[in-house]
Order: structure tokens, then C-alpha cells, then sequence
């Protein structure tokens, strides 16, 4: 296993996901890239009784704030002896982030999976879903602590 891409969303979830790459990554001596999607920001519209929302592009300001921190990840990985990069994607959907990791050559995908109500996942969705069933490569889900009602 030479190389494994860890999707990150800079949750609380991300510093498990972390984890676990650095512990595969020092095991196998494989190279971890951390992979972040720069989404679109929800807007709402005043415009009177109802108020859409508009998604925009991230400022400048939450971009740059983003990718320090995830230089800051891979620099912690690298402190422990762990080869890793980071990738940053623009407003990409599961299918352009299935794509880079191909691109990537990724060994092993390793997500975190919120734990959100069967409601949540049949009107949003589920990443961790669409990614475990379209991947082109064994896929490692690190779930989160959180309970659900």
C-alpha cells in the first residue's frame, strides 16, 4: 500500500481520520494525502416572505484560513515520520473526488461518516455512502462518537 488519501472536511471527525492514516501510513510506509473539497457557502437571500439560498465560492479569507490548517496537519504527520501532501479540490461532487483519488493512485481511501438520521440520508445523502460504493479501492469509514436519536 504506497499511498493513502485521507478526505478530510476539518470537522471533529478529521483528527480520527488522521489517526488512522498515520498509524496505516507508519505500518506500510505509504503516503498520506490529505484531501480537502473547498465547498460552496449557503447564502440566504432576503427578498421577503420566502428567502432562497444561494450558494457562493468560500472568500478568499476562509480559503486561506482552510488551507493553513491543513498544511498544519500535514506537517504534524510529517513531525511523526509520515510522508504526506495536501490537495485542496474546488467545490468538486463525490464522482471529481472519486476521480482524483484515481488520479492520485490511491491505495486506500480513509473518511469519517457522521452519524446522521435515515431522514438526513434520504434527502441529503451521504458521502461516506457514495464513496463506499464507487470507489475504485478499499475504503476505510471512521465513525464519529456521536450518538444519534
Amino acid at each position: 500500500m504506497k499511498t493513502i488519501v485521507a478526505l478530510v472536511d476539518l470537522s471533529d471527525l478529521t483528527f480520527k481520520v488522521l489517526k488512522q492514516a498515520h498509524a496505516l501510513a507508519s505500518a506500510f510506509n505509504s503516503e498520506v494525502i490529505i484531501l480537502h473539497v473547498l465547498g460552496k457557502t449557503p447564502v440566504v437571500m432576503d427578498v421577503g416572505i420566502v428567502s432562497p439560498v444561494v450558494m457562493e465560492d468560500p472568500l478568499p479569507t476562509v480559503v486561506k484560513e482552510q488551507a493553513e490548517q491543513l498544511l498544519e496537519m500535514r506537517d504534524s504527520l510529517i513531525k511523526f515520520g509520515v510522508h504526506a501532501r495536501v490537495e485542496q479540490l474546488a467545490d468538486a461532487k463525490v464522482a471529481a473526488v472519486l476521480e482524483e483519488t484515481k488520479r492520485l493512485k490511491a491505495d486506500l481511501i480513509i473518511l469519517g461518516s457522521h452519524h446522521h438520521s435515515t431522514i438526513y440520508h434520504m434527502l441529503v445523502g451521504s458521502v461516506a455512502a457514495d464513496v463506499l460504493k464507487h470507489a475504485h479501492c478499499p475504503v476505510l469509514v471512521v465513525p464519529s462518537d456521536e450518538d444519534v436519536p
